[in-house]
């Protein structure tokens, strides 16, 4: 014959459902044993649930107190702000640079006008002997 559960052990399904039946015909019961058992049911959950929160919200404080995590965010944050600074002084110089070709050395004086009236500059070395040029297909005859 088997032997039946300690009152240690978790009740069997079938056991559970005895005490159940049990419960809900026994002759002096004033309120609603399923309702009730439900009712627990539902607290419990709700307390277990508070519980995993204060025990993540634990975690969370211990891993942000920890100093790997600090110097990692720290180095991390670092790396942000240099990569950032770089990034706002390329910007910055690709903007004062525009897209207008900067002659290095020294150049012609001489200006014209383009087909639609704005100044241009000859772009050649000085004392060139052909037409002036601006680099945008701008040409212009040299006087004498």
């Amino acid at each position: 014959m088997p032997e039946q559960p300690k009152a240690d052990h978790p009740l069997d399904v079938e056991e559970a459902a005895v005490n159940l039946d049990r419960a809900m015909r026994h002759p002096a019961r004033s309120s609603d044993a399923l309702g009730d058992f439900f009712d627990a049911l539902g607290a419990a959950a709700r307390e277990m649930a508070r519980q995993e929160g204060e025990a993540r919200e634990l975690l969370r404080v211990a891993r942000n107190a920890d100093p790997v995590t600090r110097a990692n965010r720290s180095r991390g944050a670092h790396q942000g702000w240099k990569k950032r600074r770089a990034r706002e002084a390329r910007e910055r110089l690709l903007d004062d640079i525009g897209d207008v070709p900067v002659r290095t050395g020294p150049g012609c004086d001489e200006m014209n006008h383009n087909s639609i009236g704005s100044e241009v500059f000859c772009q050649l070395d000085p004392g060139h002997d052909e037409d002036h040029d601006d680099d945008y297909g701008t040409t212009w005859p040299q006087e004498d």
